[in-house]
């Protein structure tokens, strides 16, 4: 029996490329074995692939023209019937896609929080369905409009398909999030003091101007109006009108805290966070390229390997008639695109370099023992005629 254990525990540790079957062959005891191994990849493939995620793209597009043509009211009194069916068309793709989804990662998909919202966007539509069929109409007429108009949030779910979007999205919300809560606690601190005093200066007395500053409400809501310089011009007048004596000292100094620092403060901060997130974003871009083309020279290199030793074992058995045969067919499985390891041949840029520039100056040597070879032969020789020209007396 122990054998028989031992047989299935080697059996499931080793891992083929085309096994089906092994869920986890990382460690020596017997793994769980899912039957639809198969059917899983098949489906983990389609979700993963680019003609999957243009299609849910193209759906959520046509649902959004859909919802835009609905708001016309001769349209839908017209096509009711055809608008109920594509409305339940995209839901039920929306639906099959949740399930692909969660077939394929059941555990993953919680983790990402684009996967959530779309998941609170499909149970808000099941709601108003629920709420149409079971209740039979017989509901609260404000829910299921207020159901209807939260469908607008399916378009949203672009954000979901569009790694630039998710880029923005990101940034934006770290900003809210970091920085931007701490510039509005400190510019509603500011329209409360601004506030208090605009009601003393110009709400308090009689004749004063109440709908604007006659409460701390009115105040704040004025105020939020020369934050956004929508309309100031029109208060500002009604104050001139009253003769509020220094009104436009104050309209002027809060106008230019209000909007013009602590709004371009607020927009640097959202620049600063999305220019940081695309570069961010680039960079991973980046890696992950370098990390697909450090794989694929990995496995070039690796399939090179194991395609020379098979062919040495080959030579070893006595396969080939000799060497020439056994690289003729190594060559045979090469290809033009194959990497090979530059620096075991001593071919890449530096070394190149390097042994031109010596070479080159292996050259200049060579030359320059040429020409002191030169010299040293013409001085003996000269030295020689001279000899001869004495010992014949011809000097």
């Amino acid at each position: 029996m122990s054998e028989m254990q031992k047989k299935i525990s080697e059996e499931s540790v080793v891992s083929d490329s085309g096994s089906d079957l092994i869920i986890d062959d990382e460690g020596p005891e017997l793994r769980w074995v899912r039957p639809d191994m198969s059917f899983h990849r098949f489906v983990v493939k389609i979700t993963e692939s680019t003609i999957f995620n243009a299609f849910i793209m193209f759906t959520i597009v046509l649902n959004a023209i859909a919802m835009a043509l609905e708001t016309d009211f001769t349209l839908k009194a017209r096509y009711r019937t055809a608008f109920l069916v594509l409305d339940e068309l995209f839901l039920g793709i929306y639906t099959l896609e949740f399930m692909m989804k969660i077939y394929a990662e059941p555990i993953r998909y919680f983790y990402s929080s684009y996967n959530l919202f779309d998941l609170l966007v499909l149970l808000m539509s099941y709601v108003q369905v629920l709420l149409i069929h079971v209740a039979g109409g017989q509901t609260n007429l404000g829910a299921l409009r207020t159901l209807r108009a939260l469908r607008t949030l399916r378009t949203l779910r672009t954000v979901s398909f569009v790694r630039g979007l998710q880029v923005l999205v990101t940034a934006l919300l770290d900003t809210i999030r970091n920085s931007v809560i701490n510039v509005v606690l400190l510019l509603l601190l500011m329209m409360f003091l601004f506030g208090i005093m605009g009601y003393y200066f110009f709400g308090y007395n009689e004749g004063s101007d109440k709908e604007h500053w006659g409460n701390l409400g009115s105040a704040m809501l004025t105020l939020f109006s020369y934050v956004t310089v929508d309309g100031w011009t029109d208060l500002q007048a009604e104050l001139d009108k009253r003769n509020m004596t220094g009104s436009r000292f104050y309209t002027i100094a809060f106008i230019f805290l209000g909007h013009f620092i602590f709004t371009n403060v607020f927009i640097g901060m959202i620049i600063m966070n999305i220019h940081d997130a695309t570069e961010a974003y680039r960079r991973e871009q980046e890696l992950e390229k370098e990390e697909a083309v450090q794989k694929k020279k990995e496995y070039m290199i690796q399939r090179q390997h194991n395609e020379v030793r098979q062919m040495i074992d080959k030579q070893n058995r006595g396969h080939y008639k000799n060497f020439s045969d056994m690289v003729r067919e190594f060559q045979n499985t090469l290809s033009h695109d194959d990497y090979v390891i530059s620096v075991d041949l001593a071919t890449n840029l530096t070394w190149l370099e390097t042994y031109i520039a010596s070479m080159e100056h292996h050259d200049n040597t060579v030359y320059r023992l040429q020409q002191l070879q030169f010299e040293m032969c013409h001085l003996l020789a000269s030295v020689l005629e001279r000899k001869l020209k004495e010992r014949y007396g011809m000097v």
